[in-house]
């Protein structure tokens, strides 16, 4: 009697090795294979192409030491943050124009034709363009000043 009464419990505690070990095995395949497919080289994403503003070449009258009257002929590209900024520039560009032509115009030859002077002139034209172009708007998202033409005559 005793023999039958042991062969229910042993065949409860097999079945019960046999889930566990089951559902083991389920759990190391499942985890195995999303180690691998994180593994798998992930398609590098395209690197997005800048967003830019093109400004019109212009001609400004510049100053040199002797008083002499010079000629700058410049073209940019804003590279701008976002779609909002872009349209923003766009919509407001006879002030952008303006600002540009008047800090132009007060700029002196010799400064501007050396590397250094044209680097400063970007980075003073940026900090312009920084500013609302009118009241209620906001900063530009301007991230670089790019020439597109340089000439000075």
């Amino acid at each position: 009697m005793t023999t039958s009464r042991k062969t229910p419990w042993l065949l409860i505690l097999l079945v019960a090795l046999v889930v566990v070990a089951g559902s083991s095995a389920g759990t190391y395949v499942y985890i195995s294979q999303n180690a691998q497919a994180d593994d798998a080289p992930k398609p590098e994403p395209k690197p997005q192409a800048p967003r830019l503003v093109t400004i019109a070449p212009m001609t400004v009258n510049l100053v040199n030491e002797r008083d002499e009257q010079s000629l700058l002929y410049v073209g940019f590209a804003l590279e701008v943050a976002d779609d909002a900024t872009q349209a923003q520039l766009q919509d407001y560009m006879p002030q952008v124009r303006s600002q540009l032509l008047t800090l132009l115009s007060g700029q002196n030859t010799s400064q501007v034709i050396t590397p250094q002077g044209k680097a400063a002139l970007a980075a003073r034209i940026l900090d312009t363009l920084k500013q609302p172009l009118a009241p209620q708007q906001p900063e530009p998202a301007v991230l670089r000043v790019l020439y597109t033409d340089f000439i000075v005559q």
